[in-house]
């Protein structure tokens, strides 16, 4: 596992400047225009492995994803948009897309607290969490919070710099700190009680939102050994590459998606909480992203932790779906051998009764 991570982190360089103009790409076999901020780098999905592929195009190759009978790889270009056409037509690739950088839907929304809702004090007493690796993708984690230095980390990666160290590092590293305290915050009689304190953490940072980065996140969550991947965010537009890859891990991962803060309709392939296979958590306040698509709404507003080392009130669907995230761990925990999709049927007839 290690040296498959550490092969990525090696083979995938810093990525040149980014380019903004209206540009039209393919998406899900449509064309989609956009401002999009384009990358020197093109991604392609290909049944071939990296050898065969490196020596059909005589480039050099970075295998950022392995799909089930296909793979995801990144190739340099300084001139991606055209490249991808380019490469978009050759039989052995499924599809080629410019990598894009996009700016990534953070949902907080302050709201008020709720506590005792869940009837914690009673299962806290069988489990806490124990034995359930959960992944956070989100912008930085300040460990060095008193209720959150107890946290056992499984595994750290920060997907901006490309290195193992996924801590705060930027004034805007603050809304992971927040999501983490939800699950992890521990029971120490001081600040918050998190919903799992005992449960294993994967920390993943990641500021920007470059496709290739978003697939080596979920990757290296996977690789890491995530039961749970907690995502309380979402992207402008859905892009094919992170669709497949979070597509493929959600098979045996659950993987949590906060539906989104914009009073919209979510529609098929438009955000990454719009695919079918991941577990998309909405509130009941009504600035809440709405569907059929939804799995849970549960009411939004929690003091958790801040990344000054503070107290504060968290809500939006960025809170909604760490505390299902919390909420599905204890159900793993209890039951470590049942399919996780099981567990979630299992936890809407606890919240809905059907």
């Amino acid at each position: 596992m290690l040296k498959f991570i550490f092969l990525i982190l090696i083979n995938l360089l810093m990525l040149s400047s980014l380019f903004s103009k209206e540009v039209c790409i393919t998406n899900f076999n449509k064309q989609v225009c956009n401002d999009f901020n384009l990358l020197n780098s093109v991604i392609v999905k290909s049944s071939l492995s990296k050898q065969e592929l490196k020596e059909k195009l005589n480039k050099d190759i970075k295998q950022i994803a392995f799909l089930e009978n296909s793979n995801l790889y990144l190739i340099d270009s300084n001139n991606s948009l055209e490249y991808s056409k380019e490469l978009a037509k050759k039989e052995f690739i499924s599809y080629a897309q410019p990598n894009i950088s996009q700016t990534r839907n953070l949902n907080f929304k302050p709201s008020q607290n709720i506590t005792k809702k869940y009837n914690l004090e009673k299962i806290w007493q069988t489990t806490q969490g124990e034995g359930v690796n959960i992944a956070i993708i989100d912008d930085g984690f300040n460990l060095e919070h008193e209720d959150l230095k107890g946290v056992h980390v499984l595994f750290s990666y920060d997907a901006d710099n490309k290195n193992l160290d996924a801590s705060k590092k930027l004034n805007i590293d603050t809304h992971g700190t927040q999501v983490a305290g939800i699950i992890f915050a521990q029971h120490n009689g001081i600040g918050i009680d998190g919903i799992v304190p005992h449960a294993n953490f994967i920390a993943v940072r990641q500021t920007t939102n470059i496709t290739s980065d978003t697939v080596v996140a979920f990757t290296v969550a996977q690789k890491a050994k995530a039961n749970i991947i907690n995502c309380s965010w979402n992207s402008p537009i859905l892009l094919e590459p992170v669709y497949d890859v979070i597509k493929y891990l959600s098979k045996d991962t659950a993987i949590v998606f906060a539906a989104g803060n914009s009073h919209k309709e979510i529609k098929p392939l438009s955000t990454e909480a719009s695919i079918p296979e991941v577990i998309t958590v909405g509130a009941t306040q009504k600035y809440s992203n709405y569907g059929n698509i939804l799995d849970f709404k549960i009411p939004s507003g929690i003091i958790t932790t801040n990344s000054n080392g503070t107290y504060g009130s968290f809500g939006g669907t960025s809170a909604t779906a760490p505390l299902i995230t919390g909420l599905l761990a204890l159900k793993m925990s209890q039951n470590p051998h049942a399919k996780y999709t099981k567990l979630v049927a299992d936890l809407k007839k606890v919240l809905y009764g059907n």
